[in-house]
């Protein structure tokens, strides 16, 4: 049973992470990590999303496909609030509401709530359009929804709503966005927090996630961005042991579009792809869509 819990535990926190990739804005000043940004005439800030993920294949750590073994679809209401202590700093809360479908059976739940902070080291000026927008970032996701460790429906996992874990993460995010092309880059250090399930330790894998988006500004306050991730964790230990074959590795692809409905409201669309190219290990493939 140990051998086989290590696979588990990275395909459930696998399948829960598309919603979350979906609201993402993939640089543009967000790195693809959170759901919104303050630029730096605004002092608060709001966002509701909704994103439905659906389609799901399990990936084995040699990279194969296989059925899904859990929810038809993921639905996810994302509230988001954020705050700017000066024109350069600004920190953001957000909540997320699953929801998980399965045939006729429906589990609702409060996902993990987090909190981030970005600064920005270097700012974007229209005297100088080559010098790009270079933010800081740090943020934390505290675990307390329901994981694939205390599950009680472990043949769907339908009432799964996270991976168990508290996650701490830094890094940087790099914009080009003055001119009509626009470029993003960003890469962010992933350390989850060990926790005891059962009388076990786990110590969650270390990781990385990496973003690089293409951005076009078209007539009548439009924007469109296109790009991939890379999310890569190190191996999961249990009570100190290392477990064969528990790297994690996810290249996901996304398309958003943007619109200024009005000088106060914009109107996103994405569309993403979990698992979409190269090889992945120990994940899930999946198609998202987000409004």
């Amino acid at each position: 049973m140990k051998g086989s819990k290590p696979l588990l535990a990275a395909l459930g926190a696998a399948m829960l992470a598309a919603p979350g990739v979906a609201l993402a804005c993939a640089s543009c000043g967000s790195g693809g990590d959170d759901p919104m940004i303050l630029y730096p005439n605004e002092q608060n800030k709001f966002y509701f999303g909704l994103s439905r993920a659906s389609s799901f294949e399990n990936v084995d750590s040699d990279g194969t496909l296989s059925s899904s073994g859990g929810p038809q679809r993921k639905e996810t209401a994302t509230l988001s609030y954020g705050h700017s202590f000066s024109p350069r700093a600004f920190a953001t809360l957000t909540t997320p509401f699953m929801r998980n479908v399965l045939g006729d059976d429906t589990k609702t739940s409060l996902g993990d709530p987090s909190a981030a902070a970005r600064y920005t080291a270097v700012m974007q000026t229209i005297a100088e359009p080559l010098i790009p927008q270079v933010q800081l970032v740090a943020g934390y996701k505290y675990a307390q929804s329901t994981s694939i460790h205390d599950s009680k429906q472990l043949k769907t996992l339908i009432d799964v709503f996270g991976n168990g874990f508290s996650e701490a993460k830094a890094g940087a995010d790099l914009w080009y966005g003055q001119s009509t092309l626009k470029f993003g880059a960003a890469h962010t250090f992933l350390l989850p927090q060990p926790r005891r399930f059962q009388d076990m330790a786990y110590t969650p894998g270390r990781g990385f996630r990496s973003t690089v988006s293409l951005g076009y500004g078209w007539p009548g306050m439009t924007k469109t961005t296109v790009g991939v991730n890379r999310e890569q964790r190190t191996a999961l230990r249990i009570d100190g042991v290392e477990q064969e074959d528990s790297e994690q590795v996810n290249n996901s692809a996304f398309l958003t579009a943007e619109w200024m409905a009005t000088p106060l409201d914009t109107v996103r669309c994405g569309l993403s792809r979990q698992a979409a190219f190269a090889l992945n290990k120990n994940t899930a493939r999946s198609n998202a869509v987000t409004f």
